[in-house]
């Protein structure tokens, strides 16, 4: 079983759609996806779309804190000001196909195949971030005392990929990580959509069972065409530039 892991594509068309264009040669059999199809960027209604077809029968999917705002407007207060600004935008173009699909995203954790976590944030909390020791560490205790057959979570929301063992150490996940028996890990496979470890490339995960290994990717994808839309929907130009600098 190879399971792709994808999160924060937040409304870039041109990002999930190299990302795609690189798992059809990944023998990719399942999607889970992370959450926050919606924000920031210009093509919400296809990302939200999109994420549904793939997901599909056989994935899994949590939504984000975008997705969730996005269908209750109660929640604006929780970002900035550009952030704020980009959800109100989005509410306003989505159309209610899109609406109903970020409203049937589960929120967070979902247990997949009795085997695997996904949530959107911290396992406890999914508007959580998980930056710190302590965050963590709080999660693997959650992990042992509620799901205590689960060795693998997989979460989003930093928009920066981590691979943490517990009891051992967090790393900026390689290429190509063998993950140990009977130890469990929380990955984050980092944003599709949105970078900010200052790699300006979508990135994903993709975890192959039968071998116990996680695999990290980043794509390259056409930022200046995304640019161009975010300019062109009159989003707040910052959001344009990041995507330039992957912060």
């Amino acid at each position: 079983m190879r399971a792709a892991i994808l999160s924060d594509i937040h409304a870039n068309r041109e990002a999930l759609e190299a990302v795609e264009a690189r798992l059809e040669t990944l023998r990719i059999d399942r999607v889970l996806f992370l959450g926050d199809a919606v924000g920031y960027n210009a093509d919400p209604d296809y990302c939200l779309r999109r994420v549904s077809a793939l997901v599909g029968r056989t994935g899994a999917a949590v939504r984000g804190n975008h997705d969730k705002t996005v269908t209750d407007p109660g929640n604006l207060s929780w970002f900035n000001e550009v952030a704020r600004a980009a959800l109100v935008w989005t509410r306003r173009v989505l159309s209610p196909e899109a609406v109903r699909l970020a409203g049937e995203l589960p929120t967070g954790p979902v247990l997949v195949e009795g085997r695997w976590l996904i949530c959107h944030g911290a396992p406890t909390d999914e508007d959580q971030y998980v930056t710190r020791a302590q965050e963590a560490e709080a999660g693997f205790r959650f992990l042992a005392e509620s799901f205590p057959e689960v060795r693998l979570v997989f979460c989003g929301h930093t928009h920066v990929p981590l691979l943490l063992e517990e009891k051992g150490r967090a790393i900026r996940p390689p290429q190509r990580f063998v993950l140990k028996q009977g130890r469990r890990y929380l990955i984050n496979p980092g944003s599709v959509g949105q970078p900010r470890d200052r790699v300006p490339q979508a990135s994903f995960g993709v975890l192959d069972e039968e071998g116990m290994v996680y695999e990290h990717y980043r794509v390259p994808y056409p930022i200046e065409k995304t640019q161009a839309k975010v300019l062109a929907a009159g989003l707040d130009p910052a959001l344009a530039e990041r995507l330039a600098g992957g912060w």
